[in-house]
């Protein structure tokens, strides 16, 4: 059985774009419960893990509202990354990494 042991997220949406900013999460094996207030980012944690591991954007937001907004970090573009560090089934571990960037004219 596969399991995942960390994911960290830097410039997608409300997680800021710089190395200082960058969140790891830790999964705990046999839970891992998330818990925050509203707009803490427990749904944005959901979709990078639906995203790193589908490639698939959450509903509605076809990548340009999933990256950090380049006006909010002020600068003309923002590179967002996700990276995953699970075990796969046969016990070797692996990583996975998603990059994508975006432009503000």
């Amino acid at each position: 059985m596969s399991k995942i042991e960390k994911m960290s997220i830097l410039g997608v949406r409300s997680f800021g774009v710089e190395d200082k900013d960058k969140q790891v999460i830790t999964f705990f094996s046999p839970l891992t419960v998330l818990v925050g207030p509203n707009g803490a980012g427990k749904t944005t944690i959901i979709e990078c893990l639906k995203y790193i591991t589908s490639g698939d954007f959450p509903p509605g937001s076809k990548g340009s509202t999933f990256v950090h907004d380049p006006k909010d970090a002020h600068e003309t573009d923002v590179q967002a990354q996700i990276r995953l560090q699970f075990i796969d089934v046969n016990g070797d571990p692996l990583d996975v990494q998603r990059s994508m960037q975006i432009w503000h004219l």
